[in-house]
């Protein structure tokens, strides 16, 4: 019995075949420009209402990891952490307050995290991210308006934007807090970093 030989092309058959075919073309990489934060010029505030009267903090302790393009709205990343127990409201009481059980529990849950990886354009120089922002262990979709201002030369640029939240939604306020009598349940977020590439 006879065996047949595989059909094989010769080499330069081959050879001549790639060389014909076109290189595929090269990836561009996805991922939008990095900005660093200049923690001395960049803020995280927030404001709530007490006994119908309001009142603000800063977050002092935050590392923001931003990576933004107008133009590549697909690729850009938002990830911030918080240290929650750096909450500062120019009220000792109120600040050990907030760092209790009944609060942030920050010896439990240390730091707060917002992740975002979808953008939309709103208006000339505004934007919305829609990410999900993880306080006491629990995440919840939370939309954020900003604006982004970079300098003439692209270098530096400005991000600022606010956001309302809901604090019972995160479990902020445990107990006799969970009335919203005296503690309204929003809180308004307002922040502001200056980046630079």
């Amino acid at each position: 019995m006879t065996l047949r030989p595989a059909l094989s092309a010769p080499g330069w058959v081959l050879a001549a075949l790639l060389a014909a075919s076109p290189a595929p073309a090269a990836t561009a990489s996805t991922q939008a420009p990095a900005w660093t934060t200049v923690a001395a010029s960049s803020s995280i505030e927030f404001t709530g209402t007490l006994a119908g009267g309001d009142f603000t903090g800063q977050f002092q302790r935050f590392v923001a990891a931003i990576a933004f393009d107008p133009a590549n709205l697909a690729g850009s990343r938002f990830r911030v952490e918080i240290e929650t127990g750096s909450a500062n409201t120019a009220d000792a009481d109120r600040d050990v307050a907030l760092a209790s059980g009944d609060f942030f529990a920050t010896d439990r849950w240390p730091k707060a995290t917002y992740e975002a990886s979808q953008f939309a354009a709103t208006g000339p120089g505004r934007y919305e991210a829609r990410g999900k922002l993880t306080i006491r262990g629990i995440a919840r979709d939370v939309p954020v308006s900003f604006t982004f201002k970079p300098t003439a030369d692209g270098r530096s640029a400005t991000l600022s934007g606010r956001a309302s939240v809901r604090r019972l939604d995160f479990g902020i306020g445990q107990g006799e807090w969970q009335d919203t009598k005296w503690l309204d349940d929003e809180v308004r977020i307002r922040f502001e970093l200056a980046l630079r590439r």
